[in-house]
């Protein structure tokens, strides 16, 4: 008998004997909202960009277009929310109204919208039949609807907000829960356009007056906008956000469509995104503690194209397969230091496959080590962390090890985890592996830790530092955001930043978000158009630039080195071009490479 209890002992981290229940860990805060962490926990939503744009093959409509055109032929909510349901997804989000003004319902307050269309007589009404599927199929609902309005003749006027409120009230009144509400800040009216000043405040107040349990994004204090259009949160990418003197929960969400366009091109079924780049903007936003919103229209039918259904089926297969077998789960864990000793806290709790259980550590540190000991070695390439984030995030600074010919080998470093951390790291065969709390705030939590063989390599950085960061444009094309200044800083080929046809002279600034040392530059254009350019530099916002290089003709693989400078803002300054610059990808590089 005292056998037996003493491997017992030995298998659960040789915790001694605790008398009555061990409080958790205090929160740290700032803390998410329930909302906030059930939105968190759906990793993967969907975005339904369907209007009349889908029928003119635009992408921002002008508010001019006669609902007459709004007429899809086989319009079936049920494939989208089926679609959805089966890649994955847990919610879906439609274009209630775009910018273009026309409303997918009928709405009371314009005559711009289905009512008036061929579709069902005009009796039709898509968000109806979106929330009904949705429902159906057991998918939380969101609502796009979008502040600039081109078609509405009170847009820049106080009653404008009146206008939008109503609208607003008859989504957030006449359609059941809805999860989340979608506001975006894109106006292309120009120096010249209206001016329209939003009543934020007061559209919030309407939303947390109806739909409670709302969230509330991008232009909204619940989810904010991770920075891009391709779909890729930045190393590190942490929900807690400085505002003002504190901080508080913001996390991200990585918005991106699976074609070049937000709305359905016909011309554009045979540019579905490879898997391989869906797998990859999976890892770099999932995996980076963010929420993908992968956006993938209806085409003219009122059905979701073939081509793109079959991409989202080999995206589900491809994500079973490579998170299919946790080589840790349920294996021997070890931790220095366990909360109170109490088994609730143990080690194991962080291999058991459970989200609402966690390894802690005691009051007081700020650092610590699990173990995970898999009895015989194994190869993996890919580790998950989690953190128990109703609790805070916690993680400033961690590393990956695994025992190696009897020493511990570093596979990979991070610092904040969050929700979730995939962290690709070398094929490595070992027994033995370790996740290491360097710095914390407050006392060290991991949900999960799991060891992954994923079939496909984890694909590495790209070498260039503007890849993924905030960039900001002088000029963009009246085309909209699918040829704004962040195409040229996605890493994807096949998508551009483009300015207007007058433009011969634009600028293109991107934040590397901390300070280089840099010493190459890549300009990859359309066509040939740039005849004059500079590469300019400075290390603060407010300071002046300075020329890094200065050049003349670019062309379409352009690279040049020059004496390396420290920058955290880079700027391609375009002075002269033959016609509107429109420039597929910038980059530059660190100062050797």
């Amino acid at each position: 008998m005292k056998t037996a209890r003493a491997i017992l002992s030995f298998a659960l981290g040789a915790l001694p004997p605790t008398l009555g229940a061990v409080e958790p860990p205090a929160p740290v805060p700032p803390v998410p909202s329930p909302s906030q962490l059930a939105w968190q926990r759906l990793e993967m939503t969907m975005f339904l960009h369907f209007g009349v744009n889908t029928f003119t093959d635009r992408e921002w409509g002008d508010g001019k277009e006669d609902p007459a055109i709004f007429n899809p032929s086989a319009l079936d909510a049920r494939q989208w929310a089926r679609t959805a349901k089966d890649a994955g997804f847990g919610l879906v989000i439609l274009t209630a109204k775009h910018h273009d003004g026309f409303c997918l319902w009928p709405s009371k307050f314009t005559g711009h919208s289905v009512k008036n269309s061929p579709w069902k007589g005009g009796t039709g009404d898509v968000v109806r039949e979106f929330t009904d599927a949705c429902r159906e199929a057991k998918l939380k609902i969101g609502i796009y609807l979008s502040p600039w309005d081109r078609h509405e003749p009170c847009y820049g006027t106080d009653a404008y907000n009146t206008h939008f409120k109503h609208q607003l009230t008859e989504l957030l009144t006449d359609y059941g829960t809805i999860d989340e509400v979608w506001f975006d800040g894109a106006c292309g009216e120009g120096p010249n356009g209206k001016k329209q000043v939003y009543d934020w405040d007061g559209y919030y107040g309407v939303i947390r007056r109806l739909q409670p349990k709302a969230v509330i994004a991008i232009c909204g204090p619940d989810v904010r906008w991770v920075g891009n259009e391709s779909g890729v949160a930045r190393p590190g990418e942490s929900s807690v956000q400085k505002r003002g003197n504190g901080s508080i929960w913001h996390p991200a969400e990585c918005d991106v469509s699976i074609r070049p366009g937000w709305f359905y091109h016909a011309g554009e079924d045979g540019k579905v995104k490879p898997l391989d780049q869906l797998l990859d903007i999976y890892l770099k936003s999932v995996g980076r503690n963010s929420v993908l919103l992968l956006n993938v229209p209806p085409d003219r039918r009122g059905l979701l194209a073939a081509p793109d259904v079959k991409r989202l089926q080999e995206l589900r297969a491809a994500i079973d397969a490579m998170l299919k077998t946790n080589l840790a789960a349920g294996k021997a864990a070890t931790a220095d230091a366990v909360r109170g000793g109490a088994e609730t806290y143990a080690a194991a709790k962080a291999v058991d496959g459970r989200i609402d259980t966690y390894w802690a550590a005691e009051d007081g540190a700020s650092a610590g080590r699990i173990e995970i000991d898999l009895g015989t070695p194994a190869e993996f390439n890919l580790v998950n962390l989690q953190e128990p984030i109703e609790l805070g995030e916690r993680s400033r600074k961690y590393r990956i090890e695994a025992e190696v010919g009897g020493a511990w080998t570093v596979l990979a470093r991070g610092t904040a985890i969050g929700h979730r951390n995939l962290v690709g790291v070398p094929r490595t065969t070992a027994r033995k592996a370790a996740l290491v709390i360097e710095e914390a705030r407050g006392v060290p939590a991991i949900a999960e830790f799991g060891l992954y063989r994923s079939p496909r390599a984890v694909k590495a950085e790209p070498r260039s530092l503007t890849a993924h960061k905030p960039a900001e444009a002088s000029n963009v094309h009246g085309g909209g955001t699918v040829y704004g200044g962040d195409k040229a800083v996605d890493g994807d080929f096949e998508t551009r930043w483009a300015t207007s046809d007058e433009t011969r002279a634009c600028w293109l600034e991107v934040d590397l978000q901390e300070a280089k040392t840099i010493g190459r530059l890549a300009i990859h254009e359309l066509e040939p158009r740039i005849t004059k350019f500079e590469l300019q530099v400075r290390l603060k916002k407010d300071a002046p630039w300075k020329i890094a290089y200065s050049g003349g003709t670019a062309g379409k693989q352009f690279e040049a080195g020059f004496p390396a400078v420290p920058a955290r803002y880079v700027r391609l300054n375009i002075l002269e071009a033959t016609f509107a610059p429109t420039i597929w990808e910038f980059q530059v590089f660190e100062a050797g490479e």
